[in-house]
């Protein structure tokens, strides 16, 4: 089958960065957008090409009166394909409310939610989203803004338990040229131009302020993630070295070095826990021996050279 170099490019860097291997079941996460319908197809073709199986979800948000008609229209476009259509109808802005959190963090928790029970329902193994270069740029922006360390900056991972995200590698300029070249039809979300919501205003506030100084800045953090993505490679090579885990707890050796640090923050993040901040994190470290810190539902005891990590 022959590849346009849209589609070279994101098979290249799932090769490179080993996202998707041959029998793999892949859930693609498709709203209807030209983001996710460049991710439907492309997949499609690469399914043939390397031998997974795909299937895709569709979450009804409810958040636009042509919610339904996105919902028909994704489940046409995969009836063509030949691919397997699941969806789930929720209602965003009541959970919002009834949980007093963002619409953006309702929207993206029962997403998440209802990726993962299809995922355990079908025996698949992992999940592809259609983030994108330029959602990996306001990613780091907003993470900069925001206050994060080294391992928090490389923001969006190819890669990460079930989670992928295959097309990190093209900006949307070329999303934009693979659907119009392609006669690909998608759908427009009105929300993705609201200045209410943070990612965009910093999409169409603060981006325009980049390219002035740097036409090509996306390509530089870009290169700046790959190095961080490797960084944070290297950390969880520290943290398998100095844990040893058990069904509730979990030691980490403490070896005074930066990484003691970065080792801690995935401990809270293996228990599914938000991590502490570089403030905390120091506090911890420092600990007197016996000591003992409760910190978002753990209790961390101090050893002589080693933490004990409970829920």
């Amino acid at each position: 089958m022959i590849l346009q170099d849209f589609e070279k490019k994101i098979f290249k860097f799932i090769r490179d960065y080993k996202i998707f291997n041959k029998y793999d079941k892949i859930l693609l996460g498709v709203s209807g957008g030209k983001d996710s319908m460049s991710l439907l197809h492309v997949m499609s073709k690469l399914s043939k090409t390397m031998g997974f199986e795909i299937s895709v979800a569709h979450l009804n948000h409810c958040m636009r009166e042509e919610a339904d008609n996105d919902e028909a229209f994704v489940r046409q476009a995969c009836w063509k394909l030949k691919i397997p259509f699941f969806s789930k109808k929720v209602d965003v802005f009541t959970y919002s409310k009834k949980n007093k959190v963002g619409v953006e963090v309702a929207g993206r928790k029962l997403r998440y939610e209802f990726f993962y029970e299809t995922l355990r329902r079908l025996s698949y193994n992992k999940i592809a989203t259609a983030h994108h270069m330029d959602d990996l740029f306001e990613t780091m922006i907003y993470r900069i803004l925001r206050g994060t360390g080294i391992y928090g900056l490389g923001g969006l991972i190819p890669i990460e338990e079930e989670i992928t995200k295959p097309m990190l590698c093209v900006d949307l300029e070329e999303i934009k040229n693979y659907v119009t070249i392609n006669n690909i039809e998608y759908v427009e979300d009105k929300y993705n131009y609201s200045l209410d919501y943070a990612r965009n205003k910093i999409r169409y506030e603060i981006t325009p302020l980049f390219k002035k100084i740097n036409p090509r800045y996306k390509e530089s953090f870009f290169r700046l993630a790959k190095i961080i993505w490797s960084y944070r490679e290297e950390v969880k090579r520290k943290f398998e070295e100095r844990s040893e885990i058990s069904k509730d707890s979990l030691k980490l050796r403490l070896e005074n070095d930066f990484f003691d640090g970065e080792i801690i923050r995935i401990a809270f993040l293996k228990f599914g826990k938000y991590p502490p901040n570089m403030e905390e994190t120091e506090k911890i470290i420092k600990m007197r021996k016996g000591g003992v810190r409760k910190i978002n539902g753990l209790s961390i005891t101090k050893k002589s050279d080693s933490l004990l990590v409970k829920i």
